[in-house]
C-alpha cells in the first residue's frame, strides 16, 4: 500500500489486500522495474474503489486498454508497469481482482449446447485460480538446424492486437456498406487491410521469440533482435513458417483458462464453457 498520504488520520482505515496471488510467472519475463515481487512470491492484490468501478464504465478508456491497465495498477501496485505484464499472469491477476472486489462465488448464464436451455450456475473462482496451468517456456523447440527459445506475450502486446483487428474489422465494414466506392477502390483497400492484418500475425509471432541460435562449426549466434527476426519469418520457407506459428500458438493456447464442466438443469448432460474477461459479465458492473 502507499504510504500515508499527508499523514491522514482515516489512512488505516483504507482498502487492505484481501487476496495474495502467487503469479504463474513467479516474477519471470517481467523486465527490471516492472514489478517488486515479495520474498513469498506471492504479490497482495486489493479490491477496487468506487473510481476503478467508474474506469470500467469509461468507453474511451476500455476501448484502448488504458481502463484495464488502470485498473490492474491500482488493486496491484506491486506491478510497476501494468502492460509489460506477462500474459500468463492477466488471467489470474483479472480473477484476483474480482475475488478481491466480490468475493470468489460468481454467478453465471450459460446455454446449453444440447438443448438450447439457459443455465444459471453459481462458480467459484478460487477453483479456477488454484487450477492456473503454469506454462513452460524454458523448453526450446528445433526447427530447420536452428534453436529458438520462447517467451509469453505481454499485456501491451495482446491489447495492440485487439486494438488492430478491431480497427481492421470496423474498416471492412464501412467498405463493404460504402456503396459509392468502385470496386476497384474496394479490392484495394481490402488489399490493404490483408497487408496490416498478415504484418499483425508476424508481429505476434516475433514478440512470442525471446530468441533464434545458429550453430555453425560450433560456434553460435544468438539473434535476439526483433528486426531480424521479423525478417527471418518475412523470408523463410511455409512449411519452417507454419512449424513456428503452430509452436507459438500451441503455447498462446495452453495458457488459456481451461473451460469449466457445467450440467445442464434440463437435459441434465454436461457441456464445456469458457469463462469470459470482460468488464460487462466479469466484474459484474452494471452498464
Amino acid at each position: 500500500m502507499a504510504n500515508n498520504p499527508a499523514n491522514n488520520p482515516l489512512f488505516k482505515h483504507f482498502r487492505q489486500p484481501s487476496v495474495y496471488l502467487k503469479l504463474p510467472s513467479q516474477g519471470q519475463y517481467y523486465p527490471e522495474g516492472a514489478i517488486d515481487l515479495p520474498a513469498t512470491g506471492q504479490i497482495p492484490i486489493y479490491p477496487m474503489t468506487v473510481k476503478d468501478e467508474l474506469t470500467l464504465k469509461t468507453p474511451d478508456a476500455l476501448m484502448n486498454g488504458q481502463g484495464m491497465a488502470d485498473v490492474i495498477a491500482s488493486c496491484c501496485p506491486n506491478i510497476k508497469d501494468v502492460w509489460k505484464t506477462p500474459v500468463v499472469d492477466v488471467d489470474p491477476i483479472f480473477i484476483a481482482i474480482r475475488i478481491a472486489s466480490y468475493g470468489a462465488d460468481m454467478d453465471i448464464k450459460t446455454n446449453c449446447p444440447h438443448c438450447k436451455e439457459e443455465n444459471e450456475h453459481t462458480i467459484n473462482l478460487n477453483h479456477i485460480l488454484d487450477n492456473a496451468k503454469v506454462i513452460d517456456y524454458s523448453r526450446p523447440a528445433f526447427i530447420d538446424g536452428l534453436k529458438f527459445k520462447f517467451k509469453p506475450q505481454t499485456y501491451k502486446n495482446i491489447n495492440d492486437v485487439s486494438l488492430v483487428n478491431y480497427e481492421e474489422q470496423r474498416l471492412i465494414d464501412s467498405v463493404i456498406n460504402n456503396e459509392s466506392l468502385s470496386d476497384e477502390v474496394k479490392a484495394a483497400k481490402f488489399a490493404e487491410s490483408f497487408n496490416r492484418l498478415k504484418k499483425l500475425n508476424i508481429d505476434t509471432i516475433v514478440v512470442c521469440i525471446e530468441s533464434i541460435t545458429i550453430t555453425d562449426n560450433d560456434e553460435e549466434t544468438v539473434v535476439t533482435e526483433a528486426k531480424n527476426i521479423a525478417e527471418f519469418l518475412e523470408n523463410c520457407s511455409r512449411e519452417v513458417y507454419n512449424e513456428i506459428k503452430e509452436r507459438v500458438n500451441t503455447l498462446i493456447n495452453d495458457n488459456k483458462t481451461k473451460p469449466m464442466k457445467l450440467s445442464c438443469s434440463s437435459c441434465t448432460k454436461e457441456y464445456d464453457n469458457s469463462l469470459e474477461f470482460n468488464q460487462s459479465n466479469f466484474f459484474g458492473l452494471d452498464f
